[in-house]
């Protein structure tokens, strides 16, 4: 890695060690002094509290599988800061990503702007500036590439939405960073919906009831075409004959599909998977060809590392982003399940150890609780920096719900610790935090 790009990013941590800044004015501003980048790009714009970076895994397979080009701005990084900006899945280099860096550093001299207002005006203006994706000129004469932009916090006033996009899309929704956006589903809905523009397709699936209805009104209020889920796109998952290979049938009013089984694990994992293909089928009627094969393609071919990812051994480890108490249902689900397989094919229980962290902005308890009932030892380990949780804190989270609790000092320690207690077939799982993943990733990898 140049070793630039890692001094570059430590600046941007610096100045802007924790803030987190809702409003539009600041990289407004900045982007016009960029010249506006945004406005050269044909974005599909995704909010939402869980699976958005899986819907935009899956759609940049399946723009892959077809043929298009495809960019993708998502965060946070696991490892390496280049991680959030992809061409083709390919990460931006060491050399473009010091480039863009230094040039957006340079047009914000009085440090107006927040670490991720930067980082979201830097990948627009490196992306406006590739041939695929830029103004016509730059494209010699063919169809814009798509860019899949991910949101940072919310969507009415996150740093992302100051794009009128081609497509927005709107995944599942729930109570996370409830100091910003408050513990209420329907006020979250409609920070979420404040991504919608006039006259611009939609397509959502924002989990039923109240959700639901706050996005469909503030669509029809702005006169946005919404395809939602359940009612014009729906999806069944595998049960009976088709369980044994995991294949689903898809509907739209385009008609029936009939899909292989995500390349992501987890039930989850086929509600997210029917938003993209939605999604993809939508971009087909706004002039982006889609066959049936490149949707099939790309549902088998999507990648999203640290989410649900496997790494085999003695014993296997798996590393699970779930950060809210959402998304911990859905890993807490999964183990509950591969435990009935295992019991099923050899009647033998699976030992499983946690290595867990939360950050003190999550609703650690209620994640406790839920992992409490899959997990047989925990190991704690502090991450996150100032935003984490003391280990003190991290060990009366689960008072009184765990027999074992270990408090570890590092990564390292922890996984090591949690090898070493689990009994041969058994089973080791890294969960609570991105950061930690991250971290546990770069050990493992």
């Amino acid at each position: 890695m140049s070793e630039a790009v890692p001094a570059l990013t430590a600046l941007l941590a610096r100045r802007h060690p924790e803030t987190i800044r809702l409003g539009l004015t600041p990289v407004r501003r900045l982007l016009s002094r960029l010249g506006n980048p945004q406005r050269a790009l044909t974005v599909v714009h995704v909010a939402g509290t869980n699976g958005k970076g899986s819907v935009i895994a899956f759609l940049e397979a399946i723009c892959l599988a077809a043929g298009i080009p495809v960019a993708a701005f998502t965060s946070p990084h696991l490892a390496r800061f280049n991680e959030r900006i992809r061409i083709n899945r390919v990460e931006i280099s060491d050399e473009a990503l010091e480039s863009v860096l230094s040039q957006t550093l340079a047009l914000d001299p009085n440090e107006e702007t927040t670490f991720f207002e930067l980082t979201t005006a830097a990948a627009l203006l490196h992306l406006a500036r590739l041939k695929p994706f830029g103004r016509p000129e730059r494209r010699g004469g063919q169809p814009p590439g798509i860019v899949l932009l991910e949101t940072g916090l919310g969507g009415r006033l996150d740093a992302t939405n100051v794009v009128k996009p081609r497509l927005s899309v709107i995944t599942a929704l729930g109570v996370d960073h409830a100091d910003y956006l408050g513990h209420s589903l329907a006020g979250i809905a409609r920070e979420k919906a404040g991504i919608l523009k006039p006259g611009v397709a939609a397509v959502a699936a924002p989990g039923g009831g109240e959700p639901d209805r706050v996005v469909t009104g503030v669509a029809n209020r702005l006169r946005v075409a919404l395809a939602l889920a359940g009612r014009e796109f729906g999806f069944a998952a595998p049960s009976g004959p088709e369980a044994v290979n995991g294949s689903w049938r898809f509907r739209d009013r385009e008609g029936r599909l009939f899909l292989p089984a995500p390349s992501l694990p987890g039930r989850h994992q086929y509600a997210n998977a029917a938003l993209a293909v939605a999604a993809a089928r939508m971009l087909g009627r706004l002039g982006y060809p889609m066959p049936a094969a490149a949707l099939r393609a790309g549902v088998a071919q999507a990648v999203w590392p640290g989410r649900l990812e496997y790494f085999p051994g003695v014993p296997p480890v798996w590393l699970d982003g779930a950060h809210n108490p959402q998304a911990v249902w859905a890993l807490v689900r999964f183990l509950r399940e591969r435990n009935a397989q295992d019991a099923s094919a050899d009647g033998a229980s699976r030992p499983t150890a946690l290595v867990f962290s939360v950050l003190n902005n999550k609703d650690g308890a209620a994640m406790a609780r839920q992992l409490a009932t899959v997990v047989q030892r925990v190991f704690t380990v502090p991450c996150g920096g100032s935003r984490g949780r003391t280990p003190q804190e991290l060990i009366d989270l689960w008072r009184g719900l765990a027999p074992g609790v270990t408090a570890c000092a590092d990564t390292r320690q922890a996984l090591d610790a949690a090898r070493r207690a689990v009994t041969p077939g058994g089973r080791v799982v890294v969960a609570g935090s991105l950061f930690l993943v991250g971290e546990a990733r770069s050990l493992l990898c």
